[in-house]
């Protein structure tokens, strides 16, 4: 194995795992355990580093194991320029074969059309990381939905370039909608690994910026 996939999810993590089912009415701020393994699942996938560590915290507690179906979806319009979103699809597809060992997991890759995320932010005076968080979270479900898939979460939220309490906000909405059951991982989740491409910004042509302008402060 390398040194970037299965060694590490092999460790024990202290991570709570919960879900928001449907079939329970919920409440405005609680979650519910989890105590299952799923069936299937399908996984908003931002980047390489926080695919390894959302399969870490799911293994973890036992809510996936080799029979669960797993999608990994690489749904990223906001990513800019176009090179840096193809490092961080390769990334993804460098660990896949690994994962594959280990995982019933394949990948999807949605086109990439910047034009998604560009015409939302553009024309709308809400804060352009919420679009953004909205855009890509609702695709999941989305897709979960026609795929007639029960379960969904996103490794958004082990990023530490993210908004955790505002994703889970878009997520419980999003929820009520599509009746599905949003599985929650705990951002304490940020083991760093090696041996892929790393990128240093969140990822849209507002945060490159941001991200040069400070390192020349």
């Amino acid at each position: 194995m390398g040194d970037y996939t299965l060694s590490s999810l092999s460790q024990k993590a202290s991570i709570a795992i919960y879900i928001i089912p449907q079939i329970l009415e919920p409440k405005e701020g609680v979650l519910y355990n989890i105590s299952m393994i799923l069936k299937n699942l399908v996984i908003h996938t931002c980047c390489a580093d926080c695919l390894l560590n959302a399969l870490l915290d799911l293994k973890s507690r036992g809510v996936i194991d080799k029979e669960t179906e797993i999608t990994s979806l690489f749904y990223n319009p906001n990513i800019h320029p176009r090179s840096e979103y193809l490092e961080r699809l390769n990334a993804v597809k460098k660990i896949f074969p690994e994962l594959k060992e280990e995982w019933n997991i394949k990948l999807v890759i949605p086109n990439y059309s910047p034009k998604e995320y560009l015409s939302r932010v553009l024309d709308c005076k809400q804060d352009r990381c919420t679009i953004c968080w909205n855009l890509r979270l609702e695709n999941l479900f989305n897709y979960a939905k026609e795929k007639k898939i029960k379960n969904v979460t996103t490794t958004l939220l082990t990023s530490h370039y993210q908004e955790r309490d505002t994703i889970l906000k878009i997520a419980k909405d999003l929820n009520k909608k599509y009746n599905l059951n949003f599985i929650e991982i705990d951002s304490t989740s940020n083991i760093k690994h090696t041996g892929f491409y790393k990128q240093n910004y969140c990822g849209c042509c507002f945060s490159l910026t941001e991200k040069m302008v400070s390192s020349k402060i």
